[in-house]
């Protein structure tokens, strides 16, 4: 009976740090994922900022 309680603890902890492992994981995908979305964003607010500029510098200059 000892041993049945003993063993069954244990495999309780060899799961909970596969668990903790798998949680890991997942958490640094997420974490890549956002990052690379981020990057993503701020790439095209720059882009959209860049042509803004542009558009208004050849307005100003048609004006002219």
């Amino acid at each position: 009976m000892l041993a049945f309680i003993v063993a069954f603890f244990g495999c309780g902890q060899k799961d909970e740090g596969k668990s903790q492992a798998e949680k890991s994981k997942v958490e640094e995908a997420v974490k890549e994922a956002v990052t690379k979305e981020f990057k993503m964003y701020e790439g095209a607010k720059a882009a959209l900022e860049k042509a803004d500029k542009e558009s208004k510098e050849r307005v100003a200059k048609e004006a002219k």
